[in-house]
């Protein structure tokens, strides 16, 4: 009976020992602050307006400082007896002294983003949760028997924070004109003086106190201003020069330009230029603190009366863009030198045919007649060949090899090209040839193709998918592997193919997964090219980087390598329509959330409607890195919008499947796919957490950690000096590296370089590994060159696909895709766009843009 009563008693006294600790605790669970954040909220609520984080020293550094170390002030606590107002101001303060203290005017702290109006109220937050509203004229316009409202942040008996164990708290600095012994006292008649009712602060909803009002350990001034929130809108035009209009209003500014103090929300934009066709509004979305751009192409406007060949009429002349490669060019039209040099634009041309000749020495000549049409801009880009590529030209023409699926290796007549789908064979020799595509996981393919010289020739295969129960089929040249035999009909590839798509969609969106578990010793097939082969999870993993490992990232833009089901489809960044189709890779877009989709091409306008349907994406672009991005115009996407909470990891960021862009606990969250998670990155951790597949939109998902088995994984890729990214979380290694902190669950793992395709899987850790084991993955090259963009003026600032780049000149831009680009550099008082820029593959394109800044 007694041992029996005294183990059933053990339970009850842990839990009141507990309680009685965490009551003691409760009133110490604060401590000392020593920064300041500050921010300004717009009207809104919601927008900020401008922000800025500092410190007890940069506060004492850079503003004035309140207080000299030996005035004591105090605070008056509440009068039990007699007037609780005290109008004598001599009871309860004594015990009130707050110290000899030194701080900062808390007016002097608002004025560090942008100050308060006369309608405004500055909210004070402590770590604690605490909060305090004043209104301006407490703030601003205090009188002398309150003080200034000083934030102070020094003890003259503890010293500064954090030793000074209040601070940073707010202390009135009252004069001693209330006072009758002349002491410096914020008293209770002061409060009710100096401050309107709703201000007032009472114990226990009766005594009135201001010693309440001296918030301790604040961490945030927050100002909740009477403002409507604002943005820019930087405007440009091609020319420069024209008149802007927003909302109809003339700006009285002309582009380029960058108009602020507009509100937020939406708002037409439009110029006008004498001389020129005014083009249609363009209406731009104006966000808190932010530039929008909008760019207008300005059309000559031919004169009225007729063209050239009319009697009496009058005429506009037009001009011819030229660009070459190599540059540097002579050019001479119609057998005249004039002077200039490759890449350069005749103007005052007038209307009609016309020979241009360029002259680069160590190139033949090359000679071009230009129609030119009236008040137009005719363009012509040339490419220079040596004498010997010009010979081995004669008879010989293109091929244009494409798959499905895309990157296969192409072997022409036995020899590897070293190119992959889909891609252009350049000079290929007349006649007849056999292609051979080669890609893991498929049968090898082999056609016979007729190349006629001077033609232009398209082969467009479908790969049939290896099954590895049974017969024996390659996937290398030479390489037998386990598989069945090819499908009997294109039908069945066909169909096999969408299978296998298919099925590598819903692992690229999260509901298929790879399990990192040991390979049986009888697989002997070998890793696919671009995709990360998973490794036993006993296998060691690599050392700790050490810091010159780490690869620190200087530019603010990468790329997206863009596919879609079917291919072949035009791709749209941003609204701006490509010449290109999936699948590409997009190099040179500007670090962050971009809008992309993807259209069927319908050139003549007599396309059937093929029925599907592709939902636009928002992707995210990491500098120096290509990150990959999948549009499925057969699967439709089902959405719902969860809130993560959590008791731990609020503030912290997470990311849903692994995908940029990140969340703030608490937050919302959009969830698509059967098995959604999402990873907290919390104390330098990537922890995993399933989300029930049963939870229903609106519903909120708490998460708190489960398991505090971390572990590493080593991941090495070919060629060496990836950039790894986990859960979309750059981790600022490049490969080979370890990474430490993964979480038990599903996590997604992105490796990617400029120049090379990214390697994207998502895997599993079991619950209690040792280790995250190793993986590896083989980066496959696509056919790129380097772009570097140089101005005449510094800094200016760099366009591609008609948008910001994030960069400014000179820079250099890798991993850019064969092709021609139209470039754009714009300046404070100055722009230029040179159009039809070609990028080669192997090389750097160098174009040099001559602005002429004009004075304002």
């Amino acid at each position: 009976m007694v041992s029996t009563h005294i183990r059933g008693s053990i339970p009850h006294l842990v839990a009141l020992s507990l309680c009685l600790l965490l009551a003691l605790a409760a009133p110490v669970a604060a401590s000392p602050t020593t920064e300041l954040h500050i921010k300004k909220i717009a009207a809104d609520g919601v927008s900020v307006i401008d922000e800025k984080t500092v410190d007890y020293r940069w506060l004492e550094a850079n503003l004035p400082v309140q207080g000299d170390g030996k005035t004591h002030y105090y605070h008056q606590g509440p009068v039990f007896e007699g007037d609780p107002w005290n109008p004598g101001e001599d009871t309860n303060i004594k015990d009130k002294d707050m110290g000899a203290v030194k701080g900062t005017d808390l007016k002097d702290i608002c004025e560090l983003v942008g100050g308060m109006g006369e309608e405004d109220i500055v909210m004070l937050r402590a770590a604690d949760g605490m909060t305090k509203r004043f209104p301006y004229k407490n703030v601003y316009e205090p009188e002398p028997r309150q003080g200034p409202m000083v934030i102070t942040w020094y003890h003259a008996e503890d010293g500064y924070v954090p030793d000074y164990r209040s601070g940073m708290r707010l202390v009135f600095f009252a004069d001693t004109s209330t006072n009758p012994n002349g002491t410096h006292v914020f008293g209770v008649w002061d409060m009710h003086e100096c401050f309107d009712p709703e201000y007032w602060y009472f114990y226990n909803g009766e005594y009135p106190t201001t010693t309440g009002l001296s918030v301790q350990f604040i961490s945030e001034v927050i100002i909740e201003s009477e403002e409507e929130a604002t943005g820019s809108i930087h405007v440009n035009s091609t020319p420069s020069g024209a008149t802007v209009f927003i909302d109809d209003e003339e700006t009285g500014d002309v582009t380029p330009c960058t108009i602020s103090g507009i509100e937020v929300g939406s708002h037409s934009v439009r110029v006008e230029l004498e001389g020129f066709v005014q083009p249609d509004e363009e209406w731009v979305t104006v966000d808190a603190n932010a530039v929008t751009e909008v760019e207008f192409n300005l059309t000559l406007e031919a004169e009225s009366g007729g063209d050239s060949s009319s009697d009496g009429g009058g005429s506009i002349n037009g001009s011819i863009a030229i660009t070459s490669v190599p540059m540097n060019a002579s050019i001479y039209l119609d057998g005249n030198m004039t002077g200039l040099f490759t890449d350069a634009t005749l103007k005052d041309v007038p209307p009609g045919e016309h020979t241009i000749e360029l002259v680069l020495p160590g190139y033949p000549n090359m000679t071009r007649t230009v129609t030119v049409e009236v008040g137009q801009c005719s363009l012509l880009d040339l490419i220079f060949e040596n004498i010997t590529t010009g010979n081995a030209a004669a008879g010989t023409g293109r091929l244009v090899v494409s798959s499905v699926p895309a990157n296969a290796s192409i072997y022409l007549d036995g020899n590897a090209t070293g190119l992959w789908t889909n891609a252009t064979l350049e000079a290929v020799p007349a006649g007849r040839h056999t292609i051979e595509l080669v890609v893991p996981g498929y049968q090898n393919t082999t056609r016979t193709v007729t190349v006629v010289g001077g033609g232009h020739t398209a082969l467009n295969l479908i790969l049939s998918p290896v099954d590895y129960e049974t017969g024996a089929n390659t996937t290398g040249r030479g390489e037998p592997t386990s598989g069945r035999p090819a499908p009997s009909n294109p039908i069945e590839a066909f169909i096999e193919a969408i299978l296998t798509f298919v099925g590598r969609l819903f692992s690229f969106l999260g509901m298929g997964e790879s399990t990192i578990t040991p390979l049986e010793p009888e697989s002997t097939s070998p890793p696919s090219e671009g995709a990360i082969t998973p490794v036993p999870t006993d296998t060691p993993v690599l050392p700790e980087q050490t810091p010159g490992e780490v690869r620190s990232t200087k530019n603010h833009s990468g790329g997206l390598y863009i596919d879609s089901y079917p291919p072949g489809m035009t791709i749209v960044v941003d609204n701006k329509k490509l010449v290109w189709k999936t699948p590409q890779t997009v190099y040179g877009l500007r670090e962050g959330l971009h809008n992309i989709r993807v259209e069927e091409s319908d050139s003549d306008g007599k396309r059937e409607d093929s029925g599907y349907q592709f939902e636009a994406l928002q992707a995210w672009v990491y500098p120096d890195a290509v990150a990959p991005v999948l549009l499925d115009g057969l699967t439709n996407r089902y959405k719902k919008t969860i809130r993560i909470d959590s008791e731990t990891y609020q503030g912290a960021k997470f990311t849903v499947n692994g995908v940029f862009p990140v969340g703030t606990i608490p937050g919302d969250a959009a969830i698509e796919g059967a098995k959604s998670w999402i990873t907290v990155f919390w104390n330098g951790t990537y922890r995993s957490h399933a989300i029930p597949p049963g939870i229903a939109s609106g519903e909120t998902y708490t998460v708190e950690p489960q398991s505090e088995g971390i572990v590493s994984i080593s991941i090495r890729s070919s060629p060496p000096g990836a950039l790894v990214f986990i859960d979309g979380f750059p981790t600022d290694k490049v490969t080979p590296c370890r990474v430490d902190g993964l979480s038990p669950g599903q996590h997604r793992i992105l490796v990617s370089m400029p120049g090379y395709l990214p390697a994207e899987e998502v895997i599993r850790i079991p619950e209690e590994a040792r280790t995250g084991g190793s993986i590896t993955c083989t980066l496959r090259e696509y056919p790129h060159g380097d772009l570097l963009v140089e101005s005449t003026v510094p800094d200016a600032k760099i366009y591609l696909y008609g948008r910001y780049t994030g960069e400014k000149a000179p820079h250099t831009f890798p991993g850019m895709s064969i092709g021609t680009y139209e470039v754009r550099v714009v300046s404070e008082n100055a722009s230029r766009t040179v159009d039809d820029v070609l990028v080669t593959p192997g090389g750097t394109t160098q174009r040099t843009v001559v602005l002429k800044e004009e004075r304002r």
